[in-house]
């Protein structure tokens, strides 16, 4: 069978706003190329489990509903656009990543893996200049990219980065029918493979944007026209509210910060920890101890079939699950229990209920433990990367009051949203993803032998599920320092996360 994921295809455009420019790209929902599963099996709560490969986890279930067969699968959600590269312009469509930071894309000489990718023909370009470097990048499935480094003209909807440095790839493996023909990142010039300046670093230093600030507006109404907004330049005042709360970088790298605690209801399950903010990443990721005692303070029960938590939403009021809240930079950012709960739909009136709340245990490269908030906690609220102060910021989304649709049947028909409904087909699929980082420019991560499954976010297949166990510790770790940490360099290993069963992983 044939799973349809969703990708996000961005449009540019300009505007002057508040006397300065923003560059802002709208973001849209489309079904990719292509997308194919394999190994499927039926859980223990009657889903079709199908392991596909993904570039971020190697092996991850997609779950399918027998009764809807273009189930969308967020496990390969991406933030895809167009950008051209040379003169004249050669045209790719490029993933934006904040989990990595280096520009790549096809070469005309690719002699492996290439089939189907747009290709850049450097002898057609008058602004081609060669550098001559290698370039190799590996990513967590296996996946990876080697080519040369060179320079020209990267044009993103008329905004043209000179004498930008990127990789031509000559050859390309694990990446078959990927959306994607190349990735821009947008993380730290530390995590580049070359040490080169990211094309974002080159837009400020170029002039050709207001501020170093780029932010995010993802949406979480699946049936909108639009998907989100990718702002290049500032801020967008009209996709939050409230004030914005800023938080300094702790370690260069990834946009990683230290929050204040975790709490579930009034139970505090973390406190002092580090995290990392991250819009390729679906669901929120946490060390295995704490995610474990969040999810039992929900009531959740643990599916090794899926590898996620569930909840009972037919035998449960809505008012009885709490709100989990993380506390950063002295400001609570709350999620209610529709804005943390996921419901399935495994065919006409049957649900199942999953909490986004999954555990894998990795460490920086200052051997701190760190959780990832990813769209799940993005959706609500606006995200503000600021390279030039170091520092991250939130705000309550324009969207924060939107609810997912709810069956009458579910919570004991205590559910009430502007927008329930009688059937939630409309509901996400319940899968999860993590932006890519290179296994050359991060820190690394735990390897003991007795873990599970490197992180639930992505299930695994049953089998390879119930010969695992997960990974336990005795105390929580608690950090005392807010000082950022600058000690990431371009030759720091990168986050690397335990070995399983698929083999390397990474986030």
């Amino acid at each position: 069978m044939m799973v349809f994921s969703m990708l996000i295809i961005i449009v540019s455009y300009y505007e002057i706003a508040a006397a300065k420019q923003l560059f802002k790209i709208p973001v849209n929902r489309i079904q990719s190329r292509s997308s194919t599963t394999e190994n499927c099996t039926a859980s223990s709560t009657n889903e079709i489990i199908c392991e596909k490969s993904s570039r971020t986890f190697g092996k991850v279930a997609v779950i399918k509903s027998s009764g809807f067969e273009s189930l969308i699968n967020e496990a390969d959600e991406e933030f895809i656009g167009t950008i051209c590269i040379g003169t004249p312009c050669q045209s790719f469509l490029i993933d934006f990543d904040t989990g990595s930071s280096d520009l790549w894309v096809p070469s005309s000489k690719c002699t492996s893996g290439c089939s189907g990718f747009s290709k850049y023909t450097s002898s057609a370009s008058t602004t081609y200049i060669p550098n001559g470097k290698a370039f190799s990048i590996s990513y967590g499935d296996g996946s990876g990219a080697k080519g040369t480094f060179c320079i020209d003209t990267v044009t993103i909807n008329g905004i043209a980065v000179r004498n930008q440095t990127f990789a031509q790839c000559t050859s390309l493996s694990g990446m078959s029918g990927d959306p994607s023909d190349g990735i821009l990142g947008l993380a730290y010039q530390s995590l580049t493979s070359g040490g080169e300046k990211p094309v974002f670093y080159n837009m400020w230093s170029q002039g050709l944007i207001a501020e170093p600030i780029f932010s995010f507006y993802l949406n979480p109404d699946t049936s909108a026209s639009t998907g989100g907004e990718l702002i290049f330049g500032g801020v967008d005042s009209t996709k939050y509210t409230d004030s914005i709360t800023y938080i300094p970088v702790a370690l260069e790298g990834y946009w990683e910060f230290q929050m204040t605690k975790v709490t579930v209801g009034s139970t505090v399950i973390a406190s002092l920890a580090y995290a990392i903010a991250d819009t390729g990443t679906t669901l929120i990721i946490g060390p295995s101890k704490q995610v474990t005692a969040l999810n039992v303070a929900l009531g959740g029960k643990y599916d090794s079939s899926s590898g996620m938590y569930t909840v009972s939403c037919t035998t449960r009021t809505l008012s009885s699950f709490p709100n989990v809240t993380f506390t950063i930079g002295g400001t609570d950012f709350v999620l209610t229990p529709l804005q943390y709960i996921i419901i399935y739909n495994v065919s006409k009136n049957s649900y199942v209920c999953y909490s986004v709340f999954v555990l894998d245990d990795m460490e920086d490269s200052d051997d701190n433990d760190f959780w990832i908030l990813g769209d799940y906690f993005l959706y609500w609220f606006y995200s503000i990367f600021d390279i030039n102060n170091n520092r991250v910021g939130f705000a309550k989304s324009v969207s924060y009051d939107w609810r997912q649709p709810v069956a009458s049947s579910l919570f004991l028909g205590t559910a009430t949203s502007s927008n329930t409904t009688t059937a939630a087909t409309t509901a996400r699929s319940t899968t999860a993803t993590t932006a890519r980082s290179t296994t050359a420019t991060t820190a690394r991560s735990t390897t003991a032998s007795t873990t599970r499954s490197t992180t639930v976010t992505t299930a695994r297949s049953t089998t390879a599920r119930s010969t695992t166990t997960q990974k336990s510790t005795t105390t929580y770790t608690t950090k005392t320092t807010t000082t950022p940490r600058k000690n990431m360099t371009s030759t720091t290993k990168p986050y690397q996360p335990h070995k399983n069963s698929h083999g390397r992983h990474h986030h």
